[in-house]
């Protein structure tokens, strides 16, 4: 956790600013991408990554199988199988929080490995709605996600809900407000995720929905650097980040101490700022 004895008890609370950081796994067994380095490779530097994250005081550490792209809809039993693997190990090696995001949108097989893992949250891309992707367009799982927690006793686990994720188009007009209303209010989300396709359009995606439901949890998806957090985290309640603290600045890096330390040096300073005002 934290090492200010600043990150929040409840991950998803209203003002709690917690921090997110990604793990994303290198491209698993039966992906496009995979080239044959074993499943004990992929597991040693995802465990690493996310010991350097821990240690760098996120509050929340979200496993993602970033490299499997093209992604199938649901992740096929392998995904299942390997990212339980890999999730259980880092579950043993860190403190924080874990999450899991299976792409496309593998609602049910990701609340399934969350689940064996003892991990406290999911994060679903497309809950509520439709959208159009690249591989064609995908539904909302809501009704799905929320039978299957309920039909395995996983109502503790959490559900951090997209709300019209930038790496898709909505299919219809439903202004993202309603869309967010539903994720809310229908799909009972713990959590909103809003990301736009640049800092200006998340921040007036985070402020359209805070405005329309006050109560709701948002979190900026994606985005976020040591130069903006701060604005950030001024509109939401927290963030997801990734790129902005790899070697490369971009998500198939590895994380880089310094710059992570950066990130979170402006976290501390912004979470200060807002305790000040209050």
């Amino acid at each position: 956790m934290n090492s200010d004895n600043e990150a929040p008890q409840n991950l998803f609370a209203a003002g709690a600013k917690t921090i997110i950081g990604m793990v994303h796994l290198l491209p698993l067994p039966g992906s496009e991408g995979y080239g044959g380095i074993g499943i004990s490779a992929i597991t040693q530097r995802a465990i690493a990554e996310a010991r350097v994250l821990a240690e760098g005081g996120v509050d929340a550490i979200l496993i993602q199988n970033s490299g499997d792209e093209p992604w199938t809809l649901h992740g096929g039993p392998e995904t299942i199988a390997y990212m339980s693997v890999i999730g259980a190990m880092i579950r043993q090696s860190v403190r924080c929080a874990v999450g899991v995001n299976i792409l496309a949108n593998g609602a049910v097989e990701a609340l399934a490995v969350a689940h064996a893992i003892d991990a406290q949250f999911v994060r679903i891309k497309v809950y509520c709605g439709a959208v159009v992707s690249t591989g064609g367009i995908i539904t909302g799982a809501a009704t799905q996600a929320l039978t299957f927690r309920r039909a395995v006793g996983a109502k503790h686990l959490a559900v951090a809900a997209d709300v019209y994720d930038r790496t898709s188009a909505p299919l219809g007009d439903l202004p993202i407000a309603a869309m967010a209303d539903l994720a809310h209010r229908h799909g009972h989300a713990d959590a909103l995720i809003a990301t736009g396709h640049s800092v200006e359009d998340s921040l007036a995606r985070i402020r359209e929905i805070k405005r329309a439901i006050p109560a709701a949890v948002v979190l900026a998806g994606g985005g976020t650097t040591q130069n903006n957090v701060g604005s950030f985290l001024a509109e939401c309640d927290g963030v997801v980040v990734g790129s902005s603290v790899k070697d490369s600045g971009h998500f198939v890096g590895t994380v880089d101490r310094a710059r992570l330390d950066a990130y979170m040096q402006a976290v501390a300073r912004t979470r200060a700022k807002l305790r000040n005002r209050q």
